[in-house]
């Protein structure tokens, strides 16, 4: 959930605790400008796989860069997902559950609702075709580029002692170029992101566990 500054993050920051033993208010992680990551939305993006990421740390920074992303998409007014697009990631979330029961209790865990985590995904799509939009041409590599890198890898191409004919990978070399060209431009993106921005993190970093994710096997799958 994003939550922006000042008021319940000053109180999370200062530690401020309900009256009458009520919750405590949701620990602040990070600060990215305005806006707040909470210790709910690195359980939260843990449990349904919102971002990617093997550890706290890596969620946790992952959601960072998210915010600094949005920000940029919000700037330059990106269109709204798809609704039929959006439908078929949030059943692929669901899915990762063994049934709806467990689905409806990880809501619960993290303090997230399906309005809520609708509109998470439905920013992650933004964010995906912006960066698609922004990066996708600048990342192809040439066809020189793509018949070196098969003439200088050749044990990547080569199986039971045959090497792979060229026109047979072309396009898996030219997709892993692609990929690879796009992380890179996507990465230094972000640090100039981080460079401007005003990113502070603030909580230490929590254990995920907590949040109840689905076992590996019901979670294996790409994130949202």
């Amino acid at each position: 959930m994003k939550i922006h500054l000042p008021g319940l993050v000053v109180l999370a920051l200062l530690g401020v605790t309900l009256p009458l033993g009520a919750e405590v208010v949701d620990r602040v992680m990070a600060v990215v400008g305005s806006a707040v990551v909470t210790l709910s939305d690195v359980r939260a993006a843990d449990a349904f796989g919102l971002v990617s990421g093997a550890t706290p740390a890596e969620v946790l920074d992952a959601l960072v860069d998210r915010e600094l992303m949005l920000g940029e998409v919000d700037r330059y007014a990106a269109p709204d997902a798809d609704a039929a697009v959006l439908d078929r990631r949030l059943a692929r979330i669901q899915a990762r559950f063994p049934s709806r029961v467990l689905f409806e209790q990880a809501l619960a865990r993290t303090a997230m609702t399906e309005a809520r985590l609708r509109a998470f995904v439905s920013e992650n799509l933004r964010i995906e075709t912006y960066v698609e939009q922004r990066f996708g041409s600048a990342a192809q590599p040439t066809p020189d580029e793509v018949s070196r890198y098969y003439r200088e890898h050749p044990a990547e191409f080569t199986r039971a002692g045959r090497l792979a004919p060229f026109d047979e990978v072309q396009p898996a070399v030219q997709q892993k170029l692609a990929a690879d060209r796009r992380r890179e431009l996507v990465n230094d993106w972000l640090e100039r992101l981080r460079r401007r921005g005003q990113v502070r993190i603030v909580g230490q970093r929590a254990p995920v566990s907590e949040a109840g994710s689905p076992s590996t096997s019901a979670a294996a799958g790409p994130g949202a």
